[in-house]
């Protein structure tokens, strides 16, 4: 099976706010990008799950794909067991990323997908977790970018040293490429989005960047 018959199938593993079936999966630019960039052994995370994990599976990715909802996780069993689509690469975490993520042994990431709850401050909250274990030179992917707060993370990252934007597909995803490492997550003067739109008087003083070179130093 390859990711064309899965767009055949489009198999539907959501539900909406009435407990109807609805498809909520990633646009196929965002499925096409995780197909072409993961191979087997690639070791991939994903908040969120639908058609996406399915991908990953196909790909033979060492996968982690977190999500709270244990029925959307059966649906996908047994679609992959109708498909004898191989499981076996794939670890569900069960629950809410706020929770999960912090206690999973994560390193040398090579893509990571931003998928799961978008209110606030979900994904800001699932890229503080995954942004440090993805190396250098993995791929991020940001779903649903028209939503305010997959767009403001888009934005963060568009200015944020240490990214560069590959690809974005207009009012669905964007794709940004990890290109320096993050010793430590930078204050709020350091990172060009949130200095650029804090009021004037907060512009930091020299020995408040100096303290901050010492906090960096030391970590």
């Amino acid at each position: 099976m390859d990711l064309r018959a899965l767009l055949r199938d489009a198999p539907v593993f959501h539900v909406d706010e009435g407990l109807r079936p609805v498809s909520l999966q990633a646009s196929t630019d965002v499925l096409e990008t995780i197909d072409a960039a993961v191979r087997p052994g690639r070791r991939t995370v994903e908040t969120g799950a639908g058609l996406s994990t399915v991908v990953f599976a196909l790909r033979g990715a060492e996968h982690v794909c977190v999500t709270p909802a244990a029925s959307e996780v059966e649906k996908i069993r047994a679609y992959c067991a109708s498909r004898d689509v191989d499981l076996g690469g794939v670890r569900f975490a069960i629950g809410r990323s706020e929770d999960i993520l912090p206690t999973l042994p994560l390193r040398d990431l090579d893509l990571v997908l931003i998928d799961g709850g978008h209110g606030f401050p979900t994904p800001f909250v699932d890229w503080c977790y995954l942004s440090q274990p993805l190396r250098v030179g993995g791929v991020l992917v940001i779903d649903d970018i028209h939503l305010w707060t997959g767009r403001v993370l888009r934005d963060f990252l568009a200015e944020e040293p240490g990214w560069a934007m590959r690809a974005e597909f207009p009012m669905r995803a964007a794709v940004f490429e990890k290109t320096a490492p993050m010793p430590a997550l930078p204050e709020w003067f350091a990172q060009p989005f949130v200095r650029r739109r804090s009021q004037r008087a907060a512009t930091p003083g020299r020995a408040l960047r100096k303290l901050w070179g010492l906090v960096r130093g030391a970590r």
